[in-house]
């Protein structure tokens, strides 16, 4: 897949607003669900704490995030998110706390410390379950109601993925149009299907410590009119 920049900045709040939609758990029996492929040889881009090699799996530690933790009765499901570009995986990262109408938009520079910006490969093809706008509507839902939404359903967001997991044996990950940085795609790869060897490392460089990668990062936070504060 061709590796996608220059992602567009998106209109509304990324806080947790007060008036709420409401937001339906996944249906049970779940539905049928599309199949995306991606192609081994693929690179992608991350952003992981530096104490962690760049093709490991989370086992489930941290904040929840939008399809994470994934957790079955036998215990939690590792996962590994991932991005087409260094711009999208910075948003979804570094910025992805920063609510999109906030009018001072801040980061500590010490959120950014201990973060490496890797570069990784596929070496096989992964099938993926697309999460894009004609996917959704065969669920009879939207990207409000999955993609769009704040951290306040994240539980809810997560029952989804598990149930995508759950029905789909065959499927490796999920992937998205990235809300903080479209056109960019997001990916979750899931770390019982998907191992650490089936990613190689093509380089792991820290974000802080390189003169060129912070300046990657200020081009991407001026973009968003974000202050990078001491």
């Amino acid at each position: 897949m061709p590796e996608r920049r220059g992602c567009r900045r998106r209109g509304g709040s990324g806080g947790s607003g007060t008036n709420r939609r409401m937001i339906k758990p996944p249906p049970n029996p779940f539905p049928a669900s599309n199949t995306s492929g991606l192609a081994s040889g693929t690179q992608l881009h991350r952003v992981h704490d530096r104490q962690f090699s760049a093709n490991a799996f989370n086992p489930g530690l941290g904040r929840r995030s939008r399809f994470a933790p994934l957790e079955l009765p036998s215990g939690k499901i590792p996962t590994q998110y991932a991005a087409t570009s260094f711009e999208c995986a910075v948003h979804e990262t570094i910025f992805h706390d920063i609510p999109f109408d906030e009018p001072d938009k801040t980061v500590g520079t010490d959120s950014i410390k201990p973060l490496n910006h890797a570069v990784v490969r596929l070496k096989r093809a992964l099938v993926l379950v697309p999460l894009f706008t004609p996917d959704l509507a065969r669920w009879n839902i939207t990207r409000q109601d999955l993609i769009d939404t704040t951290a306040f359903y994240y539980p809810i967001t997560g029952q989804w993925a598990l149930a995508i997991h759950q029905s789909r044996p065959d499927a490796d990950g999920l992937v998205w149009t990235s809300k903080r940085c479209d056109p960019d795609l997001s990916f979750l790869f899931f770390g019982n299907r998907v191992a650490d060897g089936d990613i190689q490392v093509i380089e792991s460089r820290s974000i802080w410590s390189d003169a060129n990668e912070m300046a990657d990062v200020r081009g991407f936070a001026e973009r968003s009119h974000i202050d990078l504060v001491l």
